[in-house]
């Protein structure tokens, strides 16, 4: 455990701690707060346990400092938790606990935009993790196309996880709207009006998740662009130049 904790130290800083567990206190109180609702309130569980899920994913980089040194993600910069853990506590803090998903229209706009520009940094953080761990480097092209694809599949599991909650919610006698597919539930509420005309209130739900498709990708695309032309290397113990281009040997008969 005293390696354990030393590496934690060695890989952060006191800001940085002091920061996540501001964000994971409010989250706790939050967990807390969702298994007493207000008077008049109907009390539902699956609001405290996806409170509960987001909270633990608060915990990943501390989480993977216990695995093995070769490990890809034992090699992960702690920066990449400070974006995590704020698209967390607006997700659930702000959208769940303070229901700004449907008191603020605009809150699930911004929240898939930065998203998915902030996977392409999380995909660009784990490719530069394998080439240090591996010491070796690769064309920054090469590893932006992975941190590309990275986003796409972050989104995709993020969609995934949001319906996967909501059946089986549903299936245990709760509401689960973690994907926002009822448009009676968004009725008289900002989150009515989506990011494109749905035409047909048929089509609110679907309408809903292919707006948040979009975004992610549009946000996708900006940040590939902008580490296109500012790639960013760390400092101290993630220091690595991990970007140069190969040379091109001479092939000799």
């Amino acid at each position: 455990m005293k390696e354990y904790i030393k590496r934690v130290k060695e890989g952060t800083s006191t800001r940085q701690l002091i920061f996540w567990w501001v964000i994971r206190i409010t989250m706790i109180y939050a967990f807390i707060k969702g298994f007493f609702p207000d008077a008049g309130e109907k009390f539902d569980i699956t609001d405290p346990l996806q409170v509960g899920a987001n909270l633990l994913a608060t915990f990943v980089w501390e989480i993977f400092m216990f695995f093995p040194p070769k490990s890809i993600l034992r090699n992960l910069s702690s920066s990449f938790q400070n974006f995590l853990i704020v698209m967390i506590w607006c997700a659930s803090f702000g959208g769940k606990f303070l229901n700004l998903y449907y008191d603020f229209r605009w809150w699930d706009v911004m929240l898939h935009f930065v998203g998915g520009a902030a996977c392409v940094f999380f995909g660009y953080e784990i490719v530069c993790a394998i080439l240090r761990r591996d010491e070796t480097n690769a064309p920054l092209s090469l590893v932006l196309l992975a941190s590309f694809g990275f986003s796409f599949f972050a989104a995709t599991a993020w969609e995934v996880f949001e319906f996967t909650f909501d059946q089986v919610a549903c299936m245990g006698g709760g509401i689960g709207d973690a994907q926002h597919w009822s448009i009676e539930m968004a009725k008289g509420t900002p989150k009515e009006l989506t990011l494109f005309d749905p035409v047909y209130s048929d089509r609110w739900a679907i309408m809903d998740t292919m707006a948040d498709i979009v975004l992610n990708t549009v946000g996708a695309f900006c940040s590939y662009v902008f580490i296109r032309f500012y790639p960013y290397r760390h400092k101290g113990k993630y220091a690595f130049e991990f970007l140069r281009t190969a040379k091109k040997e001479k092939v000799t008969k």
